[in-house]
């Protein structure tokens, strides 16, 4: 078959699609379902092997050629002389001519020369999983039998197209190549048509069908015309969730002589739905077999002529979040709901490592036994939690079992508030209908284990639990650094080693920080936050005054970010002014810096080198491994600020006035009657809320002091040639790793590569995702904010979770050191780590797209004074960079300056 040049669609045999072309093998294979396809016949790419010869061999393509060699912006100007060209130069031979035609009469013996044909180009590049060439190249609909050949001709020179051209090059096509194959099929005169979805392309539910329709043909849909009807159906229970009607009021109609022509629509059409219960029903139907038959989600175009259906094409849809099997329930199962903890919290851009994750599933392992006795609280499907595919995924689902959804959101509220509008508005529907046994709480085990006496008589222990809890993680630090060193060139397994840290830093955690942890959150800050939550919306002044309260503790963060600062004030800021980031960066390495400079970074380093941007992610260079990072957020903070301005002063003033406010707060509390819960908290607040951040402090602390030992080991598996590069140890699983270094002498790179490819399917399918949800289920459905409406089209609406007001250029960032940072730029941002704290300190404010009132970079943001605005989706896509904007963290609105209003 691969020498035939005429196939027919309804074909016995699937044609290869290198042939036909994607919209070709698309047909023939939807007719051998059976399924209404028209009548028609396929030119193959063998069938323009001449016109193509000539085009190649012409002096405008070989200068084509040469300018693409070149990167030369004339390619587009050749490429509309080529189409010219082509349009004068290229006939059929009168062989190809009667081919078609012989072709035709036995498709249509009686009016093959009366019938209107739709001539459809098919690429053998188009409608493949990952490329969809829709729009790009042409269709010519209701031509007669004796224009074929002009139509057959325009067609086929669209692969000649820039667009075509500029797509090619941006999916790793050869852009230079010449294919094509056209589809010759009779011209349906649609009453009605559309497009049909198999998966809800808003929200990628897998189980919802979406249909767009209009009377007349289809171009009216595909072509943006007009607003078509839109229906939303159940795939399962086949019930029509949603029906919009657009407003449909133009209509594609055929020519009697050749073409199209659009027209108006009459007003009773445009009042009517275009489809009927019925016929909806029936596309679905269809779609689903179809989707059956390809074994991804589809979308097709179909045409509805005298009752009948029939479908016009069907290609993949290669835009939607596809879930790995470990995500996935069954159509009929009770869906699962997921919180995604790396978007949702440490709002990454790409999934943590394969062994990033690992890391993780080990460290809440760790958590999930040692404190609340739960045994196997790491398995998605059946308990709560579990670290896959580069995703640290929380099963609400089997959480809601536990815990009342009030009770979750009580405490979610602080985290993301994405949760707690998902939760009160689906919870129910998400909530399994058994309790989830794997996560019974061994109540027995925790009054043994846990110091329950010292949180009870909390004002009693508090003096000696804090300085417990400080001198006994200091022990850690030093057994940990002890144990690492010890193990550099051990054959203890990783595995074994990551398990004996975690073990160690968990049982410290249990007898020391789980008491100074429940006074700074539960007794201190959640207790504040409650007393005066319900008083702060309408009272701006009271409002302030709470903010300056509770910011400007000695989080490790917020130290970390002055430490950076005092490092500037070693330097000379006259000296530098005039300089570039990557000079003040060259004087730093050149030791041109002062003395005490050098001193005062070693010991920044001993405290934070451990740590850096993404730093709950293994993979990620550490301060200690690439310092530049802190330099260049030392550079900013060296023009930024003087002695009369700067994060240190801000700090130590709040300190000293926060007295002061604590008794005009008093007296507003006694007006209220809660003067005494209130002094209550504020002591605990005072006292421990700065423990907050300590238990990640210590886990990235690990993490980091751990990189170096696996680096080190690994090197022999780049000295034999068994990985390319050093990452690829990420892209294993820890006992993987502790394998390929144990039998290092007799494995291969070929058995390397396969535990690699293993170990990493599930992430290698979740970076395919072309939006990181933070909250999804079983089925793909994505969950967004519900967007809140601003009073003008020049600004967008947020929760302020730091309060001020700010107006500058915005910087839009994925990564701390993707561009230089100018001092007072606004950052906006996905969200933050303590990774960003060095660059927050210089902002002028800050805008994120996730986060609560304790994710990272709110919390960082009221430290030092810095406007703050969450939960406004597509921020970054939003927001250009060096747009002017204004950032009001009291109401919470963002104003793009520039725009109109």
């Amino acid at each position: 078959m691969g020498e035939t040049k005429i196939i027919s669609l309804n074909s016995k045999e699937l044609a290869d699609i290198s042939q036909v072309g994607g919209k070709g093998y698309s047909l023939i294979k939807l007719s051998s379902l059976n399924l209404n396809v028209p009548p028609g016949i396929v030119l193959t790419v063998g069938f323009f092997e001449d016109w193509i010869k000539k085009i190649k061999n012409s002096d405008l393509y070989k200068e084509f050629i040469l300018q693409l060699s070149q990167n030369n912006n004339e390619c587009q100007i050749i490429l509309n002389k080529i189409k010219d060209w082509s349009l004068n130069n290229l006939v059929l031979s009168s062989s190809d001519k009667q081919d078609i035609e012989d072709n035709l009469k036995k498709l249509f013996p009686d009016d093959y020369n009366k019938i209107l044909y739709a001539v459809r180009s098919s690429s053998p590049e188009e409608d493949l999983a990952g490329a969809s060439f829709a729009g790009n190249y042409e269709t010519y609909l209701g031509t007669q039998f004796d224009l074929l050949e002009e139509f057959i001709l325009k067609s086929f020179i669209s692969c000649i197209d820039y667009r075509v051209f500029r797509y090619k090059l941006e999916k790793g096509f050869t852009a230079s190549d010449i294919k094509i194959a056209i589809v010759i099929m009779k011209q349906v005169n649609c009453d009605v048509s559309g497009v049909g979805f198999s998966i809800n392309p808003l929200n990628n539910d897998y189980d919802e069908a979406v249909i767009t329709s209009n009377f007349g043909l289809g171009e009216s849909v595909v072509g943006g015309i007009i607003t078509p009807d839109e229906y939303i159906v159940n795939k399962i229970s086949k019930k029509v969730i949603t029906e919009k009607l657009g407003s449909k009021d133009k209509i594609v109609k055929l020519n009697e002589d050749n073409g199209t022509s659009i027209l108006e629509q009459n007003s009773e059409n445009q009042k009517k739905s275009s489809l009927s219960k019925e016929q909806i029903i029936q596309i679905v139907d269809k779609i689903i077999v179809i989707e059956n038959s390809y074994n991804v989600p589809i979308d097709i175009e179909f045409g509805i002529e005298n009752d009948i259906l029939y479908i016009l094409q069907a290609r993949p849809i290669t835009t939607y979040n596809k879930l790995p099997e470990e995500f996935l329930t069954k159509p009929n199962e009770q869906r699962q709901l997921y919180f995604d903890v790396t978007v949702g919290v440490q709002g990454f851009e790409e999934p943590m490592t394969t062994f990033g994750s690992d890391v993780f599933k080990l460290v809440i392992h760790t958590l999930a036994k040692l404190i609340p006795g739960i045994e196997n609280i790491d398995n998605l499907k059946e308990s709560a939690f579990d670290g896959i595919g580069g995703k640290l995924l929380l099963n609400l689902s089997n959480v809601m079992t536990k815990f009342e959804i009030e009770t979750i959101t009580n405490y979610t509220s602080n985290i993301n508030s994405l949760i707690n509008e998902t939760l009160l508005n689906h919870g129910n529907e998400y909530k399994n209908k058994t309790e989830c046994k794997a996560l019974k709480i061994n109540k027995l085990y925790i009054i043994r284990k846990v110091p329950i006496i010292r949180i009870i008589f909390a004002k009693y222990f508090a003096k000696s639990s804090k300085s417990n809890f400080e001198n006994q993680m200091s022990r850690f630090i030093t057994e940990s650094e002890e144990y690492i060193q010890k193990n550099i060139d051990s054959n203890v397994p990783i595995f074994t080693i990551f398990e004996h840290l975690f073990n160690n830093l968990v049982t410290y955690f249990r007898s020391y920080a789980i008491p100074v942890l429940a006074y700074g959150i539960f007794f201190g800050y959640m207790k504040l936050k409650n007393l005066f939550e319900p008083y702060l919306k309408d009272n701006s002044e009271l409002r302030q005054d709470f903010n300056n309260l509770i910011k400007c503790f000695p989080f490790v963060t917020i130290l970390m970010g002055l430490d950076t600062y005092k490092l500037s004030t070693y330097l000379d800021k006259n000296q530098y002014k005039n300089k570039t980031q990557d000079e003040f960066y060259q004087d730093y390495l050149d030791k041109k810096f002062p003395k005490e400079f050098y001193n005062e970074f070693e010991t920044f380093m001993k405290k934070y080198g451990f740590r850096g941007e993404g730093e709950i992610d293994i993979v990620n260079k550490r301060y200690s491994e690439n310092p530049k990072t802190i330099i260049n957020q030392v550079f900013s903070a060296l023009l930024e600020y003087d002695e009369s301005n700067n994060p240190q002063k801000d700090f130590d003033d709040t300190n000293t006035n926060r007295p002061e406010i604590f008794r005009k707060l008093y007296k507003f509390a006694s007006k209220k009657g809660f003067a005494s819960e209130f002094e209550k908290a504020y002591f605990f607040t005072v006292n421990f809320f700065q423990y907050r951040e300590s238990h990640k402090y210590y886990i990235v602390f690990v993490i980091g002091s751990v990189r170096k030992l696996i680096l080190k080991r690994a090197e022999v598996l780049l000295q034999r040639n068994l990985i390319d590069d050093i990452d690829d140890i990420f892209k294993l699983k820890i006992k993987s790793l502790d394998h390929i270094l144990e039998n290092v002498d007799v494995i291969t790179k070929e058995k390397v590569g396969n535990k690699i490819q293993e170990d990493n399917k599930c992430r290698e399918i979740v970076t395919t995702w072309k939006r990181q949800p933070i909250m999804f289920d079983s089925r793909g459905r994505i969950f967004s904010h519900e967007r809140k409406e601003a009073s003008k089209k020049n600004q967008l609406i947020g929760d302020s979770v730091s309060y001020g007001k700010v107006r500058g250029k915005a910087k839009v960032l994925k990564t701390v050191n993707e561009k230089v940072f100018n001092p007072g730029e606004i950052l906006v941002t996905k969200a933050t780590d303590p990774g960003w704290t060095p660059l927050i300190i210089n902002c002028g404010g800050i805008i994120l797209e996730v986060g609560g009132m304790l994710q990272h970079g709110a919390l960082v943001s009221r430290e030092f004074n810095k406007p703050c605005v969450v939960g406004i989706e597509n921020i970054t896509d939003i927001i250009k960079d060096g747009e002017e904007i204004e950032v009001d963290a009291i109401e919470g609105i963002i104003t793009l300056l520039d725009r109109e209003e």
